[in-house]
């Protein structure tokens, strides 16, 4: 099956433990970075599998707030929360026993974050990009605020998953 790779380059809720709890992701592929250029033989990588329910994304915060580094630590709480609840509303993953996976690269001068979910609800769906401005609407402003934090971002398609990364360079945190 042929992967689409789409790029773009620019500068408090309780957990009920019965209702599932992140997991561990063994997939090499899930694991492995989405990289342009060379890339340390063994990347420092943390991935999890996080239930597609809303209330995760507390969760996810916490888990991730103690594997990012501290450099990047506010905007990827935030861009990676963003990406979470646009699985859980925009993909399979949102559906029962549904589930999401992110993944935390630590690559020299930089970190990347991705985050994977079970595909689109209709297969004919839009790929996840970022839309016309419109303050009327109520939704709409995640992947905005993914392009103006982030260094880098894009997506992929493969096996009917959806992965949306960014990345966040050490010397350009602006949150």
């Amino acid at each position: 099956m042929d992967s689409v790779i789409r790029m773009n380059m620019n500068k408090s809720h309780k957990t009920d433990p019965s209702r599932g709890l992140p997991g561990r992701v063994t997939e090499p592929e899930a694991r492995a970075p989405i990289v342009l250029g060379q890339v340390p033989a063994h990347p420092l990588n943390h991935a999890l599998k996080v239930p597609g329910r809303p209330e995760q994304a507390c969760v996810l915060r916490r888990r991730l707030a103690t594997v990012v580094p501290r450099f990047a630590l506010d905007v990827v709480l935030v861009l990676a929360s963003e990406l979470f609840n646009n699985a859980v509303t925009h993909s399979r993953s949102g559906q029962q026993e549904g589930k999401v996976i992110v993944v935390v690269n630590r690559l020299p001068g930089r970190v990347q974050v991705k985050v994977i979910d079970q595909g689109p609800c209709d297969p004919d769906g839009a790929s996840p990009h970022v839309r016309p401005l419109d303050p009327r609407r109520e939704g709409g402003w995640g992947l905005r605020l993914v392009d103006a934090e982030a260094d880098r971002w894009g997506t992929h398609h493969e096996g009917g998953r959806t992965t949306v990364w960014f990345e966040v360079d050490r010397s350009a945190v602006r949150m």
